[in-house]
């Protein structure tokens, strides 16, 4: 870009940005679990419709996919996630509070929201800057639900095909305000697992005449790091089981999550744990059901996508404006479905000493919202100026 478009962008950057950060804090209001997003839906429909935007009907029933420029030789998909979790939110903490008791935006959809609206408000008045086409991607179900690999399955990125896809992730620890990523492996492959073991209970005094789940569940637990290569992770979020101090359960639960990078790695990791999992409670008299998906895989960029971007960031957003990560880092990132079957490229823009993501205190940094509009609109205005 030359400096009078840079310059344009900035002043409609500036334009818009009070109503984005007011969108962000009614988001924030209205937090909604994976696939359940009709109410945050609606909104960002709403918010869409005066813009000179082709809004498609939904291909899952909460996203949002609608183009600026469609018929365009080149596409540019843009992604943000709009899902919450199940935290509770502490009403004082802001006045933009969840009002939706038990759950909250605890990792910064509604800001990666904000912005992706943002950059539709603004590309929409540059449109005739934009050299292609522009697919703003509204996906539901980040967490857990896996639901781009659906999107992708339901054809939602055809019609066309992007040339170029990109999303963006708040991220603490990172530079602030800096566009980070990294070529190769970016985020790890999650999977989740469920182990109920079903024993025999009885009397605390007694234990001879009763088969422990509890102890069963220890005894696996205890073994798994001799079973977790390096460079991957194993971790029990959950053991549940008994209510009583001397009462033995007849069942306990364990439940937990998995990552890894190596995809080789991972699948013996997995078929290790099933194995312990069955010698364990075999030897102890004790039924084990083991169940674990690994429904995202790792998150890996072309190293020439990678080297695209950060000439782009660093030519229109300054040169100490991107960030080239030093290692991966073991979350995980259904954006991964994307850039498997497209060129593209993750980002994470940089929270700097935030609080961390997923926790009760977690909220997004208005700050921000500038730099991730500026980043998505570069790409839209400068990735294809050739």
């Amino acid at each position: 870009m030359d400096k009078a478009l840079r310059d344009a962008l900035e002043k409609e950057i500036g334009k818009i940005l009070p109503e984005v950060v007011e969108f962000r804090h009614f988001l924030h209001t209205i937090p909604e679990l994976a696939g359940k997003e009709e109410e945050t839906a609606s909104a960002i429909r709403r918010k869409l419709a005066p813009l000179p935007l082709e809004i498609l009907p939904p291909f899952l029933g909460t996203d949002t996919v609608a183009f600026l420029n469609r018929g365009k030789a080149k596409n540019l998909t843009l992604r943000a996630d709009i899902d919450a979790l199940p935290v509770e939110e502490d009403p004082s903490l802001v006045p933009y509070a969840s009002c939706h008791k038990g759950l909250k935006h605890a990792c910064g959809h509604d800001g990666h929201t904000a912005m992706l609206y943002g950059a539709a408000c603004v590309l929409s008045a540059m449109r005739e800057f934009v050299p292609c086409s522009v697919r703003f991607l509204f996906q539901p179900g980040e967490e857990i639900a896996c639901m781009a690999k659906d999107l992708v399955e339901k054809g939602a990125l055809l019609d066309p095909e992007p040339d170029f896809v990109s999303g963006m992730h708040s991220w603490p620890n990172e530079p602030y305000g800096k566009i980070c990523t990294k070529e190769g492996p970016l985020m790890a492959a999650a999977g989740f697992f469920r182990i109920l073991l079903r024993g025999k209970g009885g009397h605390g005094s007694l234990p001879q005449f009763a088969r422990n789940p509890l102890d069963c569940a220890a005894e696996i637990m205890a073994q798994c790091p001799s079973i977790t290569p390096e460079g991957c992770v194993l971790t029990f979020c959950t053991c549940r089981g008994g209510t009583n101090k001397s009462v033995i359960p007849d069942e306990a639960l364990l439940m937990g999550t998995v990552r890894f990078l190596d995809p080789l790695k991972g699948k013996k990791m997995v078929e290790d744990f099933a194995s312990l999992v069955r010698s364990v409670s075999e030897r102890r008299g004790i039924q084990a059901d083991f169940s674990c998906p690994v429904p995202y895989p790792p998150l890996i960029h072309r190293k020439e996508d990678v080297e695209r971007v950060e000439a782009l960031v660093r030519e229109n957003m300054g040169e100490e404006a991107f960030f080239r990560l030093p290692s991966h880092v073991m979350s995980s990132e259904d954006f991964s479905f994307y850039v498997q079957k497209f060129p593209g490229v993750f980002v994470h823009l940089g929270s700097g000493n935030s609080s961390p993501l997923h926790s009760a205190i977690f909220d997004f940094d208005d700050k921000l919202l500038a730099a991730g509009i500026r980043y998505f609109c570069t790409l839209a205005l400068d990735l294809f100026r050739d």
